[in-house]
C-alpha cells in the first residue's frame, strides 16, 4: 500500500468517524457525557464490590481498576463495531466502490475519540490521588501500539463476518469471557495458571505496561514491552494481509 493510498484511506476513515461522532451527539442534552457514563458506572460498581475483596492488597486500586476499564472499553467497543460492519453497510458495499478498510478504521477512530474523554477522566482521578502525571507521555506511546492491535484485530473480525453471519453475536459472548479472563479488577500475582493463560492474552500486556508506567512510574518487565510491540505490529500486519486478500470478494459474498 503506497503512502498516497494510506493517506486516502485514513482521510476517508476520519471523515466517516467524525460524522458518526457528531451524529451520536446530535439532539443529546448530555452530549459527550454519554461517553463517560459507561466507564464511570462500571468503575463505581466494580470498585465498591471488589475493593475489600480483591483490591485491598493492590496499590492505588482505584486507578488500577479504572485503567483496566477504559482500555478494555476501547477494545470492546471497536471490535464489536467491526464485527457488524458488513451487516450494517451491506448495500453500500454492493453499490459503491471505495476503500472497504475505511469502514473498519472509522469505527476504531470514532471509539478512539471517545477513549480520549475517558483518559481525561483517568488523569483527573490521578490528580486527586496525587500520582505523578509524567506517565501521561508514556501512555500515548503505548496507545499507538494498542491502536495498531485493535485495528488489526478489527480487520480480522470484519473478514470473519463473511463466513459467519452471526459473528457479532459470537464475539459479543466471547468478549465477556475475555473480560473475566483479563486482570481488570483483580491481580494475577501468585496465580500461576492464570498468569500463563494471560501470556496468550494481548490485552494483558497493554493493560499491565500502562499500569506500570502511568500509575506506578516504574519500568515494566521486558516481556511486557516485547509482547506489546509484537502484538501491536503483528496483529496490524496480519489484519491488513487478510483484509486485502478478501476485500475484493466482499460484494459477492455479502
Amino acid at each position: 500500500m503506497t503512502f498516497q493510498k494510506i493517506k486516502s484511506v485514513l482521510g476517508l476513515s476520519w471523515q466517516i468517524a467524525k460524522a458518526g461522532f457528531k451524529l451520536r451527539n446530535e439532539g443529546s442534552y448530555l452530549g459527550i457525557f454519554w461517553y463517560l457514563l459507561n466507564p464511570i458506572l462500571m468503575f463505581t460498581l466494580l470498585f465498591f464490590v471488589f475493593f475489600d475483596r480483591l483490591g485491598s492488597n493492590i496499590s492505588q486500586y482505584a486507578l488500577y481498576l479504572l485503567m483496566g476499564v477504559i482500555m478494555f472499553n476501547f477494545f470492546q467497543s471497536s471490535t464489536l463495531d467491526s464485527s457488524k460492519v458488513i451487516k450494517e453497510n451491506n448495500y453500500l458495499i454492493k453499490s459503491v466502490n471505495f476503500p472497504r478498510e475505511s469502514l473498519v478504521f472509522s469505527g476504531v477512530i470514532r471509539n478512539l475519540l471517545s477513549h480520549f474523554f475517558e483518559v481525561v477522566l483517568f488523569f483527573v482521578l490521578a490528580l486527586f490521588f496525587k500520582v505523578s502525571l509524567i506517565g501521561i507521555i508514556w501512555y500515548f506511546f503505548i496507545l499507538i501500539f494498542f491502536v495498531f492491535f485493535v485495528a488489526g484485530f478489527s480487520l480480522i473480525l470484519c473478514c470473519l463476518e463473511l463466513f459467519f453471519y452471526d459473528i457479532d453475536n459470537i464475539w459479543n459472548f466471547a468478549v465477556r469471557i475475555l473480560w473475566l479472563a483479563t486482570p481488570i479488577f483483580y491481580a494475577i500475582e501468585g496465580q500461576t495458571r492464570l498468569f500463563y493463560a494471560n501470556l496468550l492474552n494481548p490485552l494483558y500486556y497493554f493493560v499491565s505496561i500502562s499500569r506500570d508506567l502511568v500509575i506506578y512510574n516504574k519500568m515494566p518487565e521486558l516481556y511486557l514491552v516485547v509482547g506489546s510491540l509484537l502484538f501491536g505490529i503483528g496483529f496490524l500486519l496480519v489484519g491488513l494481509f487478510v483484509f486485502n486478500k478478501l476485500k475484493g470478494k466482499f460484494a459477492e459474498l455479502v
